[in-house]
């Protein structure tokens, strides 16, 4: 055994035992900032449009909400060719200035200056002609978002081989998204104050800060980060689609990972857009104004609770392995749903908050460990695959939580118009509609929740396996 490789087994070995995390493994401050400031510009892209479609619309176009959903499922298809697209040309790439830098710097630009024009339908069209111009805009939108997400992610895998730190990575990633995407429950409040002529004037203005947000992140994330694993690619062959696509499917903790992602998501999300109707109709009896304010509200102020999450992970980590830590998030969430059902009652503002805090906690940690988890993915796949792939890895994760984003919204928009009888040009509902709204708010999740929790207990990847692997991956080939 060569000395190199002697000192390489013996920072795993220290790393392993005593937590320790070996200088040459450590990343920058500066670059872990820059990261978790790059989080931004997908959280205001991707969910800027989740949190402001169906409001803007439904509520102020007018325009039926399964019409909405139906345009975003569709698509949100085309994501079906465009993540994997940009994955595989990503990860092939032989650009001197890296893998992911180049997609990401172009990527943000698009998508912020796009992000405004998706809002420009004028009132006077009809819900036909609507459905036309979502079908034009919204494409082209995640098109552009596919090339600065895909890259983003992948960035995030080749920051550091060290098992701990990339824990740290994500911990100072969601230290940082906590505080930069505050405003985004907000949005569609913003957009209702008296500054604004109206409403459908206000989203329009304020979907430009948006875009410039998507912009400095993406950009900042781009000039800043380096790509370690750079060289190593660089020897690869090029590999289709179709076969980098084929293996991936074998390999079983990525299904595990992305199974649990994309379940989660469509827990939260198939309510996301359920939250501002529950709050303006179920809670306020359809004061609008006050209503938004809430939902704006209800989910800042347990940001604290989110940030506890956080710290509390980071903490534990040195000690215990990811996904045990992980099945804890997932059962304090499980939990904190069911609450809402004896927390939620018509006009009792202040108990919508009870349970508020012990979700965001388990929220914050779970996005710190599935996300970590996923990048030792990435070196499991290179140690029984022989091959860099995060690109592709990162965009089946993409698209699998788009999938379930889009299936999310889709269910949303027919549950809230077939389900349970709502209708906007009533004003205040029937107290039958609201109580079948606040059964689905709260049902859907949690079943959901419950699976994921089902489907990471056979989670195989422990730190002394991964600690195994890396040591086997840097045995054949250079250390990064």
């Amino acid at each position: 055994m060569s000395q190199s490789h002697s000192d390489e087994s013996a920072s795993t070995t220290d790393e392993l035992h005593f937590g320790q995390v070996p200088e040459k493994d450590r990343v920058p401050l500066k670059q872990k900032l820059a990261y978790g400031f790059g989080l931004s510009a997908d959280h205001y892209a991707q969910f800027g449009i989740s949190r402001l479609a169906l409001p803007f619309f439904n509520i102020l176009l007018g325009v039926s909400p399964a019409v909405v959903s139906t345009a975003l499922a569709i698509s949100r298809g085309w994501d079906a060719i465009t993540d994997p697209l940009v994955g595989s040309i990503s990860d092939n790439s032989k650009n001197p200035k890296g893998r992911r830098k180049p997609f990401l710097f172009w990527g943000s630009i698009l998508t912020g200056l796009f992000f405004p024009i998706v809002w420009l339908a004028p009132k006077s069209m009809d819900e036909s002609a609507i459905f036309v111009y979502l079908m034009i805009v919204f494409p082209l939108f995640y098109t552009f978002y596919s090339l600065m997400s895909v890259p983003y992610e992948s960035l995030g895998m080749e920051l550091t081989p060290n098992y701990k730190e990339r824990t740290s990575i994500f911990t100072t990633r969601n230290y940082i998204n906590e505080v930069a995407t505050l405003a985004i429950p907000f949005l569609f409040y913003f957009a209702n104050l008296s500054v604004f002529s109206d409403p459908i004037t206000g989203v329009r203005i304020v979907s430009i800060g948006v875009g410039a947000m998507i912009i400095i992140a993406g950009v900042t994330c781009s000039r800043i980060c380096q790509e370690r694993y750079h060289s190593v690619a660089q020897h690869q062959a090029t590999e289709s689609l179709l076969k980098s696509a084929r293996s991936l499917a074998r390999n079983t903790p990525l299904v595990m990972i992305v199974s649990s992602i994309s379940i989660f998501l469509f827990a939260i999300s198939s309510v996301q857009a359920l939250d501002m109707y529950v709050h303006i109709y179920y809670i306020y009896g359809g004061d609008k104004s006050a209503g938004a304010l809430l939902d704006g509200v209800i989910k800042t102020v347990p940001i604290v609770f989110g940030l506890l999450g956080t710290f509390t992970v980071q903490k534990l980590s040195r000690k215990y392995d990811k996904h045990h830590l992980l099945l804890g998030s997932i059962a304090i969430m499980f939990f904190a749903k069911l609450g809402l059902y004896v927390t939620y009652y018509p006009g009792q503002v202040l108990l919508t908050f009870a349970t508020k805090p012990f979700l965001a906690f388990g929220m914050s940690s779970f996005w710190v460990l599935v996300i970590s988890m996923r990048a030792d993915v990435a070196d499991w796949d290179e140690f029984r695959f022989g091959r860099r792939r995060e690109g592709m890895i990162a965009a089946l994760t993409n698209w699998m939580v788009k999938a379930s984003i889009t299936l999310a919204i889709a269910a949303s928009g027919y549950l809230l118009e077939f389900a349970t009888g709502f209708d906007v040009e009533k004003g205040a509902q029937s107290m039958e509609t609201l109580e079948r709204m606040k059964l689905i708010y709260v049902a859907l999740p949690s079943i959901a929740i419950a699976i994921t929790f089902i489907i990471m207990m056979k989670y195989p990847l422990s730190q002394k396996k991964m600690a195994e692997i890396r040591s086997e991956l840097e045995r054949r080939r250079e250390a990064v």
